[in-house]
């Protein structure tokens, strides 16, 4: 009874008043006089259940009313909104979630009924059989197919709860991790190796990688990516400014609309021609920014009576270039050859984030609207979706100084009061379940109520925030669901076509699920091949340019240090073997039939984890390798985003790829004795055995009596048609679609 007296309490004393789109909402009286204001969710035996306007869904005796709202509330009718309790488990969840799926399945109807040839939806696909499920949640979840015995063990388990049970290990587990990274890598354009000088993306890579094993939640991480300062390996979310650095307003476009699901890039030259964002509504949101600079000019360094950095940093080289070409040439060494490198190196070591004391956001030259002119300062402004917006917690902020203005937009735009930030992310990571986003494209959210589901997408952003932007507690509750666990269907869906969600759209797999595939296959568990020596740049690219002191010796002996980084790291990355020493060994660690190569693990730490190497391509997970590959790797041909724009891979056919899948170095390396599918299958004995390997392995189903006899025919050519059979099923469109 206290616990009962102090939730209700709670309730009363935190109440806000606004308006509700799903129950009437009215002012409800306890037996002590006190009052809250909150719509009427439903009864649950002898409790009541009330959700007040901040969102939050409260659950107490009734009794606790007055009499009159106790009769009240037995005459009232349950709203349609699924009950949100803050401590609700995941069963709970997932089951409110097929709830409003299956509302919106029922209005869609009269929807199908108005294109040609669409039958009426009856209710969710039929459920997913135990050999499709097995395949598509280890391909979500972890991005790649399961092995042999993974399928196996999960087809043969008898629990009623297996399905939960392995969604809650797969979550667990580093593919979550790797897999998690390749959809943030293509959707914030992450790279490698940027345009600027020798600056790679490497330590915004591993920090990325790192917060996502650690699972941060995804408004701490936006939150750092925004107010991040200094070089990107002092602290790595850095890397997200200067991913385009010098380029604030294409910088601000992709923020708008990765984090907040607005585009607005248009807006950059000219009003939006389709929505309501102006042109100074851009610059006023860029205004955010003004101060902001990503080289070294900061306003620590820009006081009175003090050169900048950038300055200092432009001075060092200058000065330190003709010094460093004597010594070299003293050397006997070619400058010409090494040169670009030590400019490069230098160069590289001027990128910092960093805020000025001034804010110098200016409208641009060619400004054509009334409303102000051109090259007129701008004072940074919050956008608003609604009137209302500007009433919301996340927009009371006071900035006092220029200094102050990226923490207090990135505040703004992780608040849970704005009204896009969690729609923006739960609506992405439904897609990513389901193939299709509940309001498309999920760049532009213009309208949630002109959403396929409006209600189904206001409360999976009200479970994002109750969740508090866990973004694996929130994909486990969508896992769960009767809706994602269905069978895929089939039926075409054109391009600005609603989808109700029956269940998860067929799919072709990504770029990186296709390669982790092809690892599974070749190596079985590839998550056991880490990437080796990640903090080797970070340790070698520091350079202090504003460091008076600096002397061309100091630079020729750092940038020496970098070079051989860079051989070590290219021996590491499967390159040549005699640059880092070490032996040959076969892919299986031993004596072996086929042509793969690996690096050995000698003793020390410069060749910890080399990796395993098949003509000449590096045997692990895409999370792992050069982002993004480099050109005529099979994850370009395959459809890898090349990270220009966001979500910009491809998953339509070609020609290269089909000519990568029939005859490439990956389809060979699958048809090596080598590998694991190979090998898996000789551990059996009979012909039937083996065809039946052969499909667990690469369909993770079982044959057809068809299909067993058409195998029969195919294996009597020996190992060549073992390998044929391979090559046929990896060529299936069973095996590249998602089902």
């Amino acid at each position: 009874m206290k616990q009962t007296t102090k939730l209700l309490s709670s309730l009363l004393v935190s109440a806000l008043v606004a308006s509700s789109a799903f129950a009437e909402i009215r002012t409800w009286t306890d037996t002590s006089g006190r009052q809250v204001t909150a719509s009427f969710i439903g009864l649950d035996g002898e409790d009541i259940i009330l959700k007040t306007a901040d969102g939050a869904t409260h659950k107490f005796a009734l009794t606790r009313l007055s009499p009159e709202d106790q009769a009240l509330a037995k005459s009232m009718k349950p709203s349609d909104q699924p009950v949100m309790l803050a401590n609700a488990t995941v069963a709970q969840a997932s089951a409110s979630v097929d709830r409003l799926v299956a509302n919106g399945l029922v209005r869609a109807n009269p929807e199908r009924a108005k294109i040609a040839g669409k039958k009426p939806i009856t209710g969710f696909n039929p459920l997913a059989s135990d050999e499709q499920f097995v395949r598509r949640v280890y391909l979500d979840i972890v991005g790649r197919i399961p092995n042999y015995t993974e399928t196996t063990q999960f087809v043969a388990d008898t629990n009623p709860n297996k399905r939960a049970k392995l969604i809650d290990m797969l979550l667990d587990s580093p593919g979550y991790n790797s897999n998690t990274f390749n959809y943030f890598a293509e959707m914030l354009r992450v790279k490698d190796r940027l345009e600027q000088d020798n600056l790679r993306g490497v330590p915004y890579i591993n920090w990325m990688q790192h917060e996502i094993e650690k699972n941060t939640s995804w408004d701490k991480m936006v939150f750092e990516m925004l107010t991040a300062k200094g070089k990107m390996w002092q602290d790595g979310a850095a890397g997200y400014l200067l991913r385009d650095a010098g380029m604030p307003l294409d910088n601000l476009a992709n923020t708008l609309a990765v984090f907040l699901g607005t585009d607005v890039a248009c807006a950059q030259c000219h009003d939006h021609p389709f929505s309501d964002w102006t042109q100074h509504q851009f610059y006023e949101m860029a205004s955010f920014f003004g101060a902001t600079t990503t080289n070294m000019r900061t306003a620590e360094n820009r006081k009175k009576g003090k050169d900048s950095s950038g300055m200092m940093a432009m001075n060092a080289m200058k000065d330190l270039m003709p010094k460093i070409e004597e010594m070299v040439t003293q050397s006997g060494q070619d400058i010409k050859r090494v040169r670009n490198g030590i400019q490069n190196y230098m160069g590289a070591n001027r990128f910092i984030v960093g805020d000025m004391n001034t804010n110098t956001m200016k409208l641009p030259h060619d400004y054509k609207y009334p409303d102000a002119k051109p090259n007129d300062p701008v004072e940074p402004k919050f956008i608003t979706w609604t009137k209302d917006d500007k009433n919301l917690p996340a927009y009371k902020q006071k900035m006092k100084s220029a200094e102050e203005l990226r923490p207090a937009f990135a505040k703004w735009a992780t608040d849970p009061s704005n009204p896009r930030f969690a729609m923006a992310i739960a609506n992405r990571m439904w897609k990513r379940a389901f193939g299709q986003g509940i309001c498309e494209p999920v760049t532009n959210i213009d309208d949630p109520k002109q959403s396929v589901n409006p209600e189904l997408l206001v409360h999976l952003a009200e479970e994002m925030k109750r969740v508090k932007f866990d973004i694996k507690s929130f994909m486990r509750i969508i896992y769960n669901t009767r809706a994602y666990q269905s069978e895929a269907t089939s039926e075409k869906i054109a391009m600005g076509e609603p989808y109700y969600f029956q269940g998860p759209l067929l799919r072709r797999m990504s770029a990186e699920q296709a390669w982790d595939s092809y690892m599974t296959l070749v190596l079985g568990d590839p998550d056991k091949y880490a990437k080796p020596l990640e903090d080797l740049y970070s340790r070698s690219i520091d350079l202090d340019l504003s460091n008076p002191k600096l002397d061309a010796q100091t630079v020729l002996v750092k940038y020496s240090a970098f070079r051989e980084m860079a051989a070590k790291e290219r021996a590491l990355m499967g390159g040549g073997l005699a640059e880092a020493g070490g032996d040959d060994m076969m892919m299986d660690g031993g004596k072996g039939k086929g042509k793969g190569k690996a690096a050995a693990k000698p003793a020390g730490d410069t060749m910890e984890n080399a990796s395993l190497t098949y003509g000449g391509m590096i045997l692990r997970r895409a999370s792992t390798l050069e982002q993004p590959a480099p050109n005529g790797h099979f994850l370009i041909d395959f459809g890898q985003s090349p990270r220009s724009l966001i979500d910009g891979s491809v998953k339509t056919g070609s020609v290269p790829q089909v000519l990568m899948m029939m005859n490439g170095k990956a389809q060979q390396m699958l048809t090596s004795p080598d590998s694991l599918v190979f090998r898996t299958m000789e551990k059996v004995k009979t012909p039937p055995e083996k065809v039946e390997a052969l499909f667990v392995s690469v369909l993770n189903r079982r044959p057809t009596l068809q299909e067993k006899e058409i195998a029969k025919r195919a294996l009597s050519g020996g190992e060549d048609g073992y390998a044929n059979m391979i090559w046929a099923l990896i060529n299936t469109r069973e095996f590249i679609f998602i089902q």
